[in-house]
Order: structure tokens, then C-alpha cells, then sequence
């Protein structure tokens, strides 16, 4: 199961990099950088399961076996971290569309001065 989850978490980043190294529209770029992203969640929280294990909140454990606790925590202060830089980017993609009116990438870098 943990192959399933590294080979998903290869493929989301592959499809991301994909995404933005193939296409012109801002937003689509946006989108592949966010999928870039997940895949490094999926890849934390991948490398924080441990077979048989149960959360490290509980009082009396049934055995010594918890997930770590930490990658977690990491996963979740990217997840806000990421949403932030994903706002700030459709931000700056709006302020583009606004003075260039284009979303096309190409047409933004041919109209430098």
C-alpha cells in the first residue's frame, strides 16, 4: 500500500510538472503548481503511516505503535502555507489579466518594454 501511495504521489508531481512545462494559460500553470504540491502532501503523510499503528492522542494505547506525529503536523502547516501562496498567486494572475488582458504566457513575455 505504501508503493501505491509513493508511485501516486510520483505521478501527481509528474502531472503537475507536465501541466506547467506544457501549457500557456496562467491559471493552468497555477493548477500544476498545485498539483505539484499535493503531491509532496500525499508524500509526507505517505512517510508518516506505519503499518498497525493508531493516533498518538490516545490515553491508553493497545500497543506502543503510532503513526508519527510529526510529519503530520509538518503536512498540515504546508497545506496552509500552500493555499496562501496559491491565493497570492491568482492575485498576481488577476492583476496580469487586468493590465495585459491575456492569460497567455507568451503574450505577457512578448509585450516587455
Amino acid at each position: 500500500m505504501i508503493v501505491a501511495n509513493y508511485l501516486a504521489a510520483a505521478a501527481l508531481f509528474g502531472l503537475g510538472l507536465y501541466t506547467v512545462l506544457t501549457r500557456r494559460n496562467i491559471i493552468k500553470i497555477v493548477m500544476g503548481l498545485s498539483l505539484m504540491e499535493a503531491s509532496g502532501y500525499l508524500l509526507l503523510l505517505s512517510m508518516a503511516y506505519r503499518a498497525g499503528s493508531t493516533a498518538p492522542v490516545l490515553i491508553n494505547p493497545p500497543h506502543r505503535r503510532f503513526a508519527d506525529p510529526m510529519l503530520q503536523n509538518i503536512c498540515l502547516t504546508a497545506i496552509v502555507i500552500g493555499v496562501a501562496i496559491t491565493g497570492v498567486f491568482l492575485a498576481v494572475v488577476v492583476r496580469l489579466a487586468q493590465h495585459h488582458r491575456t492569460l497567455d504566457a507568451g503574450r505577457i513575455r512578448d509585450l516587455r518594454g
